[in-house]
């Protein structure tokens, strides 16, 4: 009788170490994962934080070259080789000496691309010698940039 209850029991505790080891894998396969999307997060957010900050720099020079000269139909990209992505400045007519500044920043590597694009009115003086001036906020486009 006693040679029967101990095969059964180690059968048992076949299956009970076979449970453990699935339920061992299987904890360990969804932590892998969620290890992995928090990676990737983490990558898709820097992305878009450096071209939203690619964005600003870019506004502030384009902006600062507006000042100086309002002749200019397009400003180009971001002067220096050293960004992490690419940021080109245009400026655009609207009319009633108007003017739409646009500054469209790409950061990232694939797939984790992200695209930032700040704009900005500003008005042209009737008088040639003062300076242009922004008559509008820096407006974020695609629901981008800081949330208020």
């Amino acid at each position: 009788m006693r040679l029967v209850r101990a095969t059964s029991r180690r059968g048992f505790s076949l299956i009970w170490v076979l449970v453990m080891v699935t339920l061992t894998a299987a904890i360990s396969v969804e932590l892998t994962r969620h290890i992995f999307m928090a990676r990737q997060q983490a990558v898709a957010t820097e992305s878009c934080l450096q071209a939203e900050w690619l964005a600003r720099a870019g506004h502030a020079w384009a902006a600062n070259e507006l000042a100086q000269s309002a002749d200019k139909a397009t400003l180009g990209k971001l002067p220096g080789e050293n960004w992490p992505g690419t940021c080109q400045a245009a400026i655009k007519p609207l009319g009633n000496n108007r003017l739409a500044l646009e500054v469209v920043a790409i950061a990232g590597t694939k797939p984790f691309t992200q695209k930032c694009v700040l704009q900005q009115d500003w008005s042209l003086p009737k008088d040639p010698s003062e300076k242009p001036k922004a008559v509008s906020p820096v407006r974020f486009e695609n629901g981008q940039g800081p949330k208020p």
